[in-house]
């Protein structure tokens, strides 16, 4: 039950959020590279599963006030919404972490 009720409120929290509003996803640089442990076909698919769904429900958002740590309750509630798989959440997961600041 708290599951549930964590998965509903989680959508509620993000859009709550002061978040960054962009037309696109930012684009891989070599920084990311360097900084993330995920490759560059993972980045890659995480900026396109990114641009393909996250968009379908509510503006592209990378909202900074959601701690790095907290990313892995945020993406999964999300990623179940737009129906990925768990190789693409872990993808999509990977680009967010990557273009955070």
């Amino acid at each position: 039950m708290k599951r549930l009720l964590w998965l509903c409120l989680i959508p509620l929290g993000v859009f709550s959020c002061a978040p960054e509003v962009t037309d696109d996803a930012p684009a891989i640089t070599p920084e990311m590279l360097r900084q993330s442990p995920a490759s560059l076909a993972s980045l890659e698919k995480g900026r396109a599963l990114y641009l393909a769904h996250c968009g379908r429900c509510h503006a592209y958002m990378l909202p900074e006030n959601i701690r790095h740590e907290d990313w892995h309750i945020v993406v999964p509630g999300m990623a179940w919404n737009a129906g990925l798989s768990k190789s693409e959440e872990t993808d999509l997961r990977s680009y967010i972490l990557a273009v955070r600041p």
